[in-house]
């Protein structure tokens, strides 16, 4: 049986260390380009759809604390037999196909900005988005303790990251300018389209990964309270 041994910190910290991958990195250029000026409305609209999924996501990892997450709130919905059985197995399926997918993604963008500091071929590039996964994976296989220890470190390194990129920010005389220019080119037109739909996808895969504690409920301390706080933290 599983010990819960993850606290409220440590389950905030395993959230917050998927959310700021490399997903902002990659998707905020992206963005820009599909909204312009206006390009702070979509991240805006996808915290606030992050937040409702995060409620859902809320009230089924405190009701049903287990490793697996979804494969279990499909079991509890559509029953523990027959088409309970099926629907966990699909979204097993799924995520052995989706999960490597959205790793490959982290790896790619880790590549990316790579060669900022080492121009590589090809196959450098290949070989070291593949080197990336490897050492990820080999990071992950040990105990829960460490992993939270591990979660810690690497939260720690975001937040530097993060500070460092505001503080350049701050210090160029440049960091509110887009507050300045959000509704420069406010069109509402632009609020309801299909681009604008389209960047809220991208801005709204950036948030996703504060639905990971549900994945580890059968480890995570008081899982009533803490698992719902670490996900509207995380967000």
């Amino acid at each position: 049986m599983l010990q819960r041994r993850l606290g409220l910190f440590q389950s905030t910290v395993l959230n917050m260390i998927d959310m700021v991958g490399i997903g902002p990195f990659i998707t905020l250029p992206i963005v820009m380009g599909l909204m312009g000026g206006m390009y702070l409305w979509a991240w805006v609209a996808g915290a606030v759809l992050s937040l409702v999924d995060a409620m859902i996501w809320s009230e089924l990892g405190a009701a049903y604390p287990l490793a697996g997450g979804s494969y279990n709130f499909l079991k509890e919905a559509y029953g523990k037999n027959g088409a309970g059985k099926m629907m966990s197995f699909l979204y097993v399926w799924q995520t052995v196909i989706q999960a490597p997918l959205v790793a490959a993604s982290a790896a790619i963008g880790f590549v990316a900005y790579f060669q900022y500091l080492v121009p590589l071929s090809i196959v450098s590039q290949k070989l070291l988005a593949g080197a990336v996964i490897l050492f990820v994976t080999f990071l992950l296989y040990r105990k829960i303790e460490s992993i939270g220890m591990l979660g810690v470190f690497l939260w720690a390194g975001v937040i530097a990251t993060l500070t460092w990129i505001i503080f350049a920010g701050i210090s160029h005389g440049h960091f509110l300018d887009p507050l300045k220019d959000l509704n420069t080119h406010f069109e509402l037109d632009k609020i309801v389209s299909f681009v604008f739909g389209q960047a809220c996808v991208k801005t709204i895969y950036s948030y996703l990964g504060y639905y990971n504690v549900c994945h580890l409920g059968g480890e995570i301390k008081n899982p009533g309270k803490n698992i719902p706080r670490s996900m509207f933290i995380s967000v």
